[in-house]
């Protein structure tokens, strides 16, 4: 049988390869949703850079509409544009099916140059049993993973934490940013009002230093006629 296998070395080697990369391609989207999962937990402390971006796009949109009309829909966008690698993992899954039809493509091509190279039925039953082997590990850990179920589980985390938790304490911080404006708009208005009067007041006392300046000055010059009268008349 190994033989028949190492007979066509690449047609074999790309079944294997393509049968690798399909089941490897939906154990990477589970682990990716599963470890999203287990830190939707705690998202308050979260390290998920991921989930970061959401609740950071979230406010962004929340500061710039007021409020947040339908979260379910934006954490549904949110999740389809995930990109690991530069590609969204809701193509993941979809690259392990074309992946898996490529192995049976493969194992057909091969089946197809042994009869036409003169090969028995009893050639042709390894390919067969790959192809068998191969999906029944494809649809084993398709079922185990259950990718469309940790999507979801994971949507309704994220839905009930913006709504619940998040959303409150941005509708919160609003509300105290918009009573710290209005405080500081009445401490302005304020200082208008009060620095009017302080520039008379001082207007006014540095007029009454002037004129008592002068004062002084009119009764040092009548001094110094006075003593001028005295000498003239000695």
């Amino acid at each position: 049988m190994l033989t028949i296998l190492l007979k066509h070395k690449i047609l074999t080697g790309l079944i294997l390869l393509f049968l690798l990369l399909s089941i490897l391609c939906q154990i990477i989207s589970g682990l990716i949703y599963h470890s999203m999962i287990k830190a939707s937990d705690n998202m308050s402390g979260t390290d998920n850079k991921l989930l970061q971006q959401c609740t950071q796009k979230y406010a962004g949109f929340f500061k710039l509409n007021g409020k947040m009309v339908n979260t379910a829909v934006f954490v549904d966008k949110f999740l389809q544009r995930v990109c690991i690698a530069g590609i969204r993992i809701t193509k993941i899954s979809h690259i392990s099916g074309q992946l898996m039809m490529l192995s049976i493509l493969m194992i057909g091509i091969a089946i197809c140059l042994l009869l036409a190279s003169g090969g028995t039925l009893f050639q042709i039953i390894p390919y067969y049993l790959i192809s068998i082997l191969g999906l029944y590990l494809y649809f084993s850990v398709s079922g185990i993973v259950d990718i469309q179920e940790k999507k979801r589980l994971l949507q309704t985390n994220l839905v009930d934490y913006l709504e619940n938790h998040f959303a409150p304490r941005l509708e919160i911080e609003k509300e105290n940013a918009l009573e710290e404006g209005v405080k500081k708009r009445e401490v302005y208005a304020r200082e208008l009002l009060t620095e009017p009067k302080e520039e008379t007041v001082r207007s006014m006392t540095s007029f009454s230093a002037s004129s008592f300046g002068s004062a002084d000055l009119v009764t040092e010059k009548e001094m110094e006629l006075e003593n001028l009268l005295e000498e003239f008349l000695a």
